[in-house]
């Protein structure tokens, strides 16, 4: 299993870990614009590995998030839709889970409680 974890000058960290076609990203922080720019990057990362098909998003710490990580989130899951993937959030603090709620995010992206 490999990790990696990278933090810039931010509040956000994000790490990934990959197995076989699995990849668990875990968030932690804030994400708000320049924060979205770093999770499109690492995002990105997992698109380039095309043996990936199923990515859990953990959320747990992650407690604000803006349109443009949303919009992040987004753009991956349509890109694993694609190829026939899947996506899943496990673990949500109760205030974005609230705000995907709101917006029907839930509806689109299912989510597991820890």
């Amino acid at each position: 299993m490999e990790k990696k974890g990278q933090k810039k000058d931010f509040d956000m960290e994000v790490f990934i870990e990959r197995s076989d076609d699995k990849a668990l990203c875990t968030i932690h922080g804030e994400i708000d614009t320049q924060a979205g720019l770093e999770l499109s990057e690492r995002f990105q990362e997992i698109v380039e590995n095309e043996g990936i098909v199923s990515i859990i998003l953990d959320l747990t710490d992650v407690h604000n998030i803006t349109s443009a990580g949303i919009g992040k989130i987004l753009k991956l899951l349509k890109y694993l839709n694609g190829r026939g993937g899947t996506m899943t959030i496990k673990g949500i603090s109760p205030s974005l889970k609230l705000l995907f709620k709101e917006i029907h995010l839930d509806k689109i992206i299912p989510i597991e409680d820890k």
